[in-house]
């Protein structure tokens, strides 16, 4: 199976986790500790990862075009697009300019935005699990055995997840939402 599938996978159980512990937990501080992880899972995965596959994406416009790739082309490049990303709200150090050395994932072909749309495609799956029951984890079960059978998209799409359209990203951000809403409120709760 290919590893986005796998990403996939093992990214629906965590959401699946974080579901039950969400419906099973009472004690207020440790809700917001789970909320909290949930959340910079989000920032780190579909957010940040988004961030790096549209650097990667320049990257490789400028090879294209016979733009020499120095150090410091990379380096204006990557801080002015975590400026853009993190906006005012962070205080920009210019050291985060480098940050792009540093990252692997730099070094492969495209691989980054595979982990923001498969957490998002985790997402859509395991809400339907939830929301659907059988019928879902009959598709989920289905999905696991499809292995390499289909491409990805494809075998997404029979497990209900269509990645071709926007849904399955609208209905991510929907549930961190009202997570961080929820975060939002204990952290003030618990503050007072």
């Amino acid at each position: 199976y290919p590893i986005f599938l796998a990403e996939i996978a093992s990214t629906t159980n965590e959401n699946l986790l974080t579901a039950h512990l969400l419906q099973t937990v009472e004690d207020k501080a440790l809700r917001a500790y789970i909320l909290n992880h949930y959340l910079d899972g989000v920032k780190g995965t579909v957010f940040r990862q988004t961030q790096f596959a549209e650097f990667e994406q320049w990257l490789h416009e400028q090879d294209a075009d016979g733009i020499p790739l120095t150090a410091d082309v990379l380096n204006e490049a990557y801080g002015e697009l975590n400026q853009r990303y993190y906006g005012d709200a962070l205080t920009f150090d210019e050291e985060i300019a480098h940050e792009w050395e540093r990252i692997p994932h730099f070094y492969y072909n495209y691989y980054v935005f595979q982990y923001s749309t498969g957490f998002a495609a985790a997402t859509a799956l395991s809400q339907k699990i939830l929301t659907e029951g059988e019928p879902a984890v009959a598709a989920y079960k289905t999905y696991l055995k499809a292995g390499s059978s289909a491409y990805p998209v494809d075998v997404m799409k029979a497990a209900g997840v269509d990645m071709t359209k926007a849904d399955y990203l609208v209905d991510t951000f929907k549930v961190f939402a009202e997570r961080l809403d929820e975060f939002e409120a204990l952290v003030a709760e618990l503050g007072k």
